[in-house]
């Protein structure tokens, strides 16, 4: 039976994955709408505003449901260099170190991202494009994609300080 540690494990891992089909599924639509407005405006049409905005936001939408994946998955940009040519102790040190840091970074643009996010909520704050949607929900992202980033790290940490030991 799996201990609640790897329960937890992979409850994320399942969430991380959902997120990036959510994100895969939200690049489609983007890629979609651009080209079908590349078709229509080849055909004469006029431009429609909110499809530069809508791809706007997917990115970032993009970006922040795919990145604690990619990271899970040690698909992220590495220094494969320096890192390779480091004894199985210093790389368990390095991916130590790393994962404070990275856990800490993301700790706290998560946390600051959740109270932009509740100011822009009490405030009523709109985006002032074409669209004018809530500021919210454009910045959700950030602090959620944080959050899971952190816990990634987290796991990261785990997992270096069980290679040092050992």
């Amino acid at each position: 039976m799996p201990s609640p540690y790897h329960r937890l494990q992979r409850l994320f891992s399942r969430l991380n994955l959902w997120l990036a089909i959510l994100g895969a599924c939200i690049l489609f639509f983007a890629a979609t709408i651009i080209f079908i407005e590349v078709v229509s405006r080849a055909f004469g049409a006029g431009s429609r505003l909110w499809v530069i905005e809508i791809s706007e936001y997917s990115l970032l939408y993009i970006t922040f449901l795919g990145a604690p994946y990619l990271l899970e998955k040690n698909m992220h940009v590495t220094l494969d260099l320096v890192y390779n040519s480091l004894s199985t102790g210093w790389k368990a040190l390095a991916q130590l170190v790393n994962s404070i840091v990275g856990l800490a970074v993301c700790l706290v643009l998560a946390v600051v991202g959740i109270d932009v996010v509740l100011d822009q909520v009490e405030t009523g704050v709109r985006a002032t494009t074409v669209m004018a949607p809530p500021k919210y929900w454009i910045t959700l992202v950030l602090p959620l994609g944080m959050f899971l980033m952190a816990v990634q790290f987290l796991f990261q940490a785990v997992a270096a300080l069980r290679t040092e030991v050992s």
